[in-house]
């Protein structure tokens, strides 16, 4: 078995597709890189959108990144075929490895995406992956987009509102997600809707009937409160568990302190009730 069958069938390529020839390439910083060339057998049809096999009629030269072979970066180069169908179209076929109008095979964004949920920042992630931040912004938006475009809502009863800061300073956004079960905070599942600020979403912004949320789970503001009873009224208010528990250690702290000075035997310890 040749390594460009080797590397086809890492690539997951069925027929005709597979991996014609493979190089290393210095880049302009000197460090070497993989490029893997796919192509396909001569007479080589391809299916169009309702299945019938078209023949080729030209080609377009495309490259996307790949996923790094141990410390190279490795890059995918097609010349991408353009059939002709029974209607006299000319349209591109679409591959296998890449959603179409990306740079990025799907492994390599599957990866971006994945290192974001870990919360790890996109700066970071570029960094580790070789590519500006913003290509990686473009990725993330376009499987949010698509991922909040197939979500149905019509089944949230409750509620969780919390704010989170954008940047360094009091730039905040408020955020509505569905809570977990057994969650103490409320960020724990699937986001909602996002606003700018510390207040929640007016009702006439609601994609639901606003009697679908049975229960909201929010801190102690006084605008998450007047938020919900005017834009939920049927909503049961809960206080998550996270600020009550922070209340009661701030209450007892100040008990603690208060009765410090009070009691002399106290003043030498920092020990808590």
């Amino acid at each position: 078995m040749n390594s460009e069958t080797l590397f086809s069938m890492a690539l997951g390529l069925h027929s005709p597709w597979q991996v014609q020839e493979i190089s290393f390439a210095p880049n302009e910083s000197g460090r070497e890189e993989l490029h893997l060339t796919i192509g396909f057998p001569p007479g080589s049809r391809f299916p169009d959108e309702s299945g019938t096999l078209c023949p080729v009629h030209d080609t377009v030269e495309r490259r996307w990144q790949h996923l790094s072979f141990f410390e190279h970066a490795c890059f995918l180069h097609c010349a991408v075929p353009r059939i002709k169908t029974p209607e006299g179209k000319v349209v591109p076929v679409g591959v296998p490895w890449a959603r179409p109008g990306s740079g990025f095979t799907l492994l390599f964004e599957a990866l971006a995406l994945a290192l974001i949920e870990r919360e790890m920042p996109v700066n970071r992630v570029a960094e580790m992956m070789h590519v500006y931040p913003q290509r990686i912004w473009t990725v993330f938006d376009h499987w949010i987009g698509k991922a909040r475009l197939a979500d149905d809502p019509s089944g949230i009863s409750k509620l969780g509102i919390d704010e989170t800061s954008t940047r360094k300073g009091h730039n905040y956004v408020t955020l509505g997600v569905e809570p977990g079960p057994g969650a103490c905070h409320p960020c724990h599942r699937r986001q909602g809707q996002g606003n700018p600020g510390r207040h929640p979403p007016a009702p006439g912004k609601q994609r639901r009937d606003n009697q679908q949320i049975q229960q909201a789970s929010l801190d102690l503001s006084p605008a998450f409160i007047s938020g919900v009873k005017e834009s939920f009224p049927s909503a049961e208010i809960t206080f998550d568990r996270f600020h009550v528990v922070k209340l009661l250690n701030e209450a007892m702290d100040k008990v603690r302190k208060a009765e410090r000075k009070e009691h002399e035997a106290l003043k030498a310890t920092n020990t808590p009730f």
